[in-house]
């Protein structure tokens, strides 16, 4: 099993040259992430069903994989995705959670598991998953920092 986490900081309060982005905005980048992946990574296609009590299902092709997730938002909080048991894909989580230690000192703690097997050609694999991971959430974080800043979250949300 391979089990990671890792933070990435939204704002630094002590750059007075970054516009601080808020709480909501974030909540809706990360929304949007979870709801249009395609947007954050141009190798990935997505169809999601309509959100009922604050969770989906979306459909995730990228290249020759398909798999199918439930994901669950605890609005302004959490965002956690699933893959759905019983249809022959290997189990994998994730969240995405918003901590606040001092207002509007804004991070991201991402967490991921997925089965994987350890053998010695694996660890080498499981390494290059964490770092591909960090990479794709920091670009994450970096667009949706310049989508606040382009004031354009609603629109892209919507």
């Amino acid at each position: 099993m391979l089990d990671f986490q890792h933070i990435i900081q939204v704002n630094d309060l002590e750059d007075k040259s970054l516009l601080v982005v808020t709480r909501p905005q974030l909540w809706q980048g990360l929304v949007l992430r979870a709801r249009s992946p395609e947007k954050f990574n141009d190798a990935l296609q997505c169809h999601s069903s309509d959100t009922e009590e604050n969770q989906f299902v979306r459909r995730i092709t990228a290249g020759h994989t398909k798999f199918q997730e439930l994901v669950v938002m605890t609005p302004e909080l959490k965002i956690e995705t699933s893959t759905v048991l019983g249809i022959g894909q290997i189990f994998a989580e994730s969240s995405s959670l918003i901590e606040e230690p001092e207002p509007n000192s804004l991070f991201v703690r991402f967490s991921y598991r997925r089965d994987f097997n350890r053998g010695e050609n694996d660890i080498q694999m499981a390494e290059y998953l964490k770092t591909a991971y960090v990479q794709i959430d920091r670009d994450a974080i970096a667009m949706i920092r310049m989508l606040a800043m382009s004031k354009s979250l609603n629109s892209a949300v919507n």
